[in-house]
């Protein structure tokens, strides 16, 4: 696997802040450690009060770093988002890089409390409405440190294997409300991680450019790796290969903190606005990130049908949100152009 063995990216993050959706397990947990080895004040936002205290343990115990803090948040339910959200608006601390790393991967079809298929609302929506919700505390910091802020969007190779367009959902239908409502399964984990990458790369067209805001958009894709994510798929994983391919698969896979370092370069890579290469700050600022490199995405995500879905997964995905919550409006008014 192409960029498997790269060592971890490395930058001084002293005194920088770094919130981690998913931080208790897998490549939040091990990009977590990462950031704390190198500095950073490390915020990991589990999904309850004992998950953030093993957390804070484990990070503290294998990096001696006392820098790190818990905070509780449910991705399923959007009160609690916004529960999150309004505690960082009242204690007013800085916030120099996001990873919304949180994501389910199920073949079985459940709605959280707020009625949306469990994928759609945790692996999207609500990545989305944490993200609008936290820009104007990253433009803040970035605007006060004279920084550059990162947002870092953790999605999947996996998208290439799926579409949105006409064939999935009908013509004058919504995108989200489609994926929601239907019951087979069979490629959502991918539908959503399409739906991660569509909406970071609408939210960076919808930042002025030239690129006057110090804020830096990016997609990543950590490879298929050893962790817990799958461990509600597997047997389901296994039973669509041939014997012993599947197991032969996750031998070969990265481990948790070899997949890490790719979150860690979508954080911590190039600031483009230093760079003098034309083309490698286009593609940096909105890109891919995989393998350790910055790549051209799909096909379908360039043709007429991708960015007509691009765009019709933002405007849902805003409407959505602003029903939530009305601070979503107010973001959209004062940071995007729309």
């Amino acid at each position: 696997m192409p960029g498997l063995n790269k060592p971890v990216l490395q930058a001084d993050l002293s005194g920088r802040t770094v919130l981690v959706l998913g931080a208790n397990t897998g490549i939040g947990l091990e990009a977590a450690k990462h950031y704390a080895r190198m500095g950073a004040k490390v915020i990991g936002a589990c999904r309850s009060e004992a998950k953030c205290a093993e957390t804070v343990e484990v990070i503290k115990k294998e990096t001696g770093s006392l820098l790190i803090e818990g905070r509780v948040i449910e991705m399923s339910d959007f009160a609690s988002v916004k529960a999150f959200a309004d505690r960082w608006e009242k204690d007013g601390g800085d916030l120099d890089i996001l990873v919304a790393n949180a994501a389910v991967a199920t073949y079985d079809y459940n709605t959280t409390v707020d009625g949306y298929e469990n994928s759609v609302q945790i692996n999207h929506l609500s990545s989305a409405l944490l993200t609008l919700l936290l820009l104007p505390h990253l433009l803040k910091t970035a605007q006060k440190k004279g920084t550059l802020a990162r947002v870092v969007a953790v999605s999947s190779t996996t998208y290439k294997g799926v579409a949105l367009g006409h064939e999935r959902v009908p013509a004058g239908s919504k995108i989200i409300p489609t994926l929601s409502s239907d019951e087979d399964m069979t490629n959502r984990y991918a539908e959503s991680k399409l739906l991660n990458l569509l909406f970071t790369r609408a939210l960076r067209s919808h930042l002025p450019r030239p690129p006057t805001l110090p804020l830096l958009i990016t997609s990543v894709c950590p490879g298929f790796c050893q962790s817990s994510l799958r461990r509600t798929v597997e047997e389901r994983f296994r039973l669509t290969y041939p014997p012993g391919v599947y197991d032969e698969n996750v031998r070969n896979a990265r481990t948790s903190e070899e997949g890490s370092r790719q979150l860690v370069i979508a954080s911590v890579g190039p600031d483009p606005r230093k760079l003098d290469d034309l083309e490698v700050t286009t593609v940096m600022d909105g890109g891919f990130v995989s393998d350790s490199e910055v790549e051209e995405v799909s096909e379908w995500v360039r043709s007429e049908e991708g960015r007509e879905a691009q765009k019709k997964v933002f405007e849902e995905t805003l409407e959505i949100l602003a029903k939530v919550d009305p601070r979503v409006i107010q973001v959209s008014k004062d940071i995007l152009t729309l």
